[in-house]
């Protein structure tokens, strides 16, 4: 069975389901952190075969038999409303292969889609179900499995072309790359815009795709289009990951406009308009470059544009310092007002 056996009005509901575990669980990173998804749930119990062998005083051999499967499974307990998820740590095929990262996504999906509820069933199991029963629910599961461990919008912001490129991505199986690479194509070259999922999956991971740093100032920025730092100018130094060196922002609105004009200090700027009504003052940070396609607002604490390289308007107007401004190093006798023939050495070391 595929995917496109599951009802569309199914396949929208786990769409639903796995967004809201990925929200529930706060963990925004690719490859998924499905373990640290797993427990961020109070009812469910992620245990390893090796953790339970140790517990239980058994052999291998035992807990496969115990667990009667050589990958994973899950056992509910209706009363305590709990449930187990065991998981093979020992196989080297599971392990090496990164197949066990599956088969704990596959089992979480079982519980989050209610498959031990509605079948009022402690496992899922084939001897205990129908065929088509049976099918169904691995199949529900899979695709669960599938959606939150290869989002395809957000390999589209990292440019997955190749199988590899998805399977180390993803941290994945071989085989299950394969499979996961031809549906990502598939789905890209079918993209829909409006789909409500795909843009509730790309804005989640937003912030993750376009993170970047700067190899110069080594900004931590949040930048989706342009080759220039906006912090120092640098132009094919951005690189993705997470920077250390975070620029303050002057205290903006939403829409980008400054809270205070930084010239009179008025305070009642929330109004249409892009400039202070009282002195004139900008207070919405743009390129200042006529030229320059970008229009959009830029970020309050941006030196200078990331598509063009001009100087923002923030920046022109001395209302940012440069990157690398120091008080102490571009203090001066001038500025301390020491005239001149003065020694300015301390008489003591």
């Amino acid at each position: 069975m595929t995917q496109t056996n599951i009802p569309r009005h199914r396949r929208n509901e786990i769409k639903y389901i796995v967004f809201l575990t990925l929200e529930h669980s706060h963990s925004i990173s690719i490859p998924v952190e499905i373990k640290r998804i797993t427990r961020s749930f109070k009812n469910i119990r992620l245990i390893s075969y090796s953790k339970q062998m140790k517990k239980m005083n058994i052999t291998y051999n035992q807990m496969l038999n115990y667990a009667e499967t050589n990958d994973a499974c899950t056992d509910y307990y209706k009363d305590a409303n709990m449930y187990y998820i065991y998981y093979n740590d020992i196989a080297p095929n599971i392990v090496k292969s990164n197949r066990y990262r599956w088969n704990i996504a596959h089992e979480l999906g079982h519980v989050l889609l209610r498959h031990h509820i509605n079948n009022d069933k402690t496992r899922i199991f084939r001897n205990s179900l129908s065929t088509d029963e049976y099918n169904i629910l691995e199949n529900e599961a899979d695709y669960f499995a599938q959606l939150i461990l290869v989002p395809h919008v957000a390999l589209l912001g990292f440019k997955v072309n190749t199988v590899n490129q998805l399977r180390t991505i993803c941290k994945i199986s071989n085989p299950a790359s394969k499979r996961r690479y031809y549906e990502y194509m598939d789905w890209k070259s079918h993209i829909n815009k409006n789909d409500a999922y795909d843009n509730r999956i790309f804005k989640y991971y937003y912030n993750f795709i376009f993170k970047k740093k700067c190899k110069t100032c080594n900004a931590k920025l949040i930048q989706r289009y342009g080759k220039f730092c906006p912090i120092c100018g640098s132009k094919n130094t951005l690189q993705w990951g997470d920077g250390e060196m975070i620029y303050s922002k002057l205290d903006t609105y939403g829409n980008g406009k400054l809270k205070e004009c930084p010239n009179c200090k008025n305070e009642e700027t929330d109004i249409k308009g892009d400039f202070c009504q009282i002195c004139g003052q900008n207070l919405i940070n743009k390129c200042v470059n006529e030229k320059c396609k970008n229009l959009e607002v830029l970020p309050s604490n941006a030196r200078y544009c990331p598509l063009c390289g001009a100087y923002s308007s923030f920046y022109q107007d001395d209302l940012l310092k440069a990157w690398n401004y120091n008080d102490y190093q571009n203090s001066s006798d001038e500025f301390l007002n020491i005239p001149d023939g003065i020694d300015t050495e301390l008489p003591f070391n």
